[in-house]
């Protein structure tokens, strides 16, 4: 009979647990889904600190309890209480057994500091933790952190991949938060600043995206396919092309920016000598601005139809640079073997007219 009270008392202690457990669970739940995930944010040591560091908040207290082995660690072989802790966790990145963590009260205040037990991911609750450490000031419900020393490329290279995800299949506005996430992990890291740039370049966004190459181009060292390398320099070269001759900005400024993809695109030429598109933007660069240089223009317009026949653009470039130096002659050479690839270009078709005449 004893036998059988023992059981039920066991068993109704369980169920309480467990009770207690969801409960706790949700309440912890109803606060996280106001946090912000990865959010990088100031603690304190005590009230009196005017110098913080900078913490990762990385998920909330769902119970607190007693170490399993706190009694026979213990010479009194007695339990002591609040020595352990159950965290449900927005996500395992940069966490380990052994890894210290913090706890921090509504003030951002540590009240607890523990060591990472086990990590364990929950069918209902999804990603969680058990520490151990001492937690007599932490409540149910209050956040844990982690450290944050600077960059961490290996998490950075996560949220990198989150992102190239999300845009491959369309989701614009979760690949930036992706992206951004790596950055504050990372703020140097190169990959992610040229995929955030480039959302913003195909947004015509371009003071937002060139200000991304530029970030990229300052730690392009760290860059180890040539292939990336040579894609930030053509977005480099791309965006200050764009921004010079299909925007309207004032005359000095457009000078600038033709400069500096003039260099963008040489630097990117090095890598790949043979892209018609850098090429034929080089081209129109050294002849359209205030100081240009058509000798520069022309063998480059020459290099692109030698090495794409059918590039309309380059013969019509150059039909009209020997125009501008009254060689009709050539210019009206140009001009018909653009019309032999686009007999319907209104640009070819006036220049051959001008030229034939005269």
């Amino acid at each position: 009979m004893r036998v059988i009270s023992n059981r039920i008392f066991h068993i109704i202690n369980r169920s309480i647990f467990i009770v207690f457990l969801l409960v706790s669970t949700i309440f912890a739940t109803g606060q996280m889904k106001y946090d912000n995930p990865h959010q990088i944010i100031p603690v304190f040591y005590t009230q009196n600190d005017y110098v913080a560091w900078k913490a990762i908040v990385k998920g909330r207290i769902i119970s607190i309890g007693e170490r399993e082995d706190t009694a026979k660690q213990e010479l009194t072989r007695t339990l002591q209480p609040k020595t352990k802790i159950t965290v449900r966790l927005y996500n395992t990145d940069g966490i380990h057994k052994g890894s210290t963590l913090y706890v921090i009260n509504i003030n951002n205040l540590i009240v607890s500091r523990f060591t990472v037990e086990a990590i364990f991911r929950s069918q209902s609750f999804g990603d969680m933790l058990v520490g151990y450490g001492y937690f007599r000031l932490s409540t149910i419900g209050d956040r844990v952190v982690q450290r944050f020393e600077g960059a961490y490329p290996e998490f950075a290279k996560i949220h990198k991949a989150r992102g190239d995800y999300y845009k491959n299949t369309g989701e614009f506005g979760n690949a930036i938060k992706e992206y951004n996430q790596a950055i504050i992990l990372d703020a140097n890291y190169p990959e992610a600043h040229i995929e955030l740039g480039k959302i913003y370049f195909n947004d015509n966004v371009l003071q937002f995206a060139f200000n991304e190459f530029q970030q990229a181009y300052a730690n392009k060292d760290r860059i180890v396919d040539r292939q990336d390398t040579f894609e930030l320099l053509y977005y480099l070269a791309k965006t200050r092309y764009v921004e010079a001759y299909d925007t309207n900005i004032p005359a000095a400024l457009k000078d600038k920016y033709i400069k500096e993809g003039i260099k963008y695109a040489n630097e990117a030429l090095t890598i790949m000598p043979d892209s018609v598109e850098i090429l034929y933007m080089l081209g129109v660069m050294y002849y359209k601005n205030t100081d240009p240089d058509d000798v520069a223009a022309k063998k480059t317009f020459e290099k692109v139809i030698e090495i794409d026949p059918t590039h309309t653009g380059a013969y019509i470039a150059l039909s009209e640079l020997y125009m501008k130096h009254k060689n009709n002659n050539k210019a009206n050479y140009y001009s018909k073997k653009a019309l032999e690839v686009d007999p319907a270009n209104e640009r070819a078709r006036f220049i051959y007219r001008m030229t034939k005449e005269k």
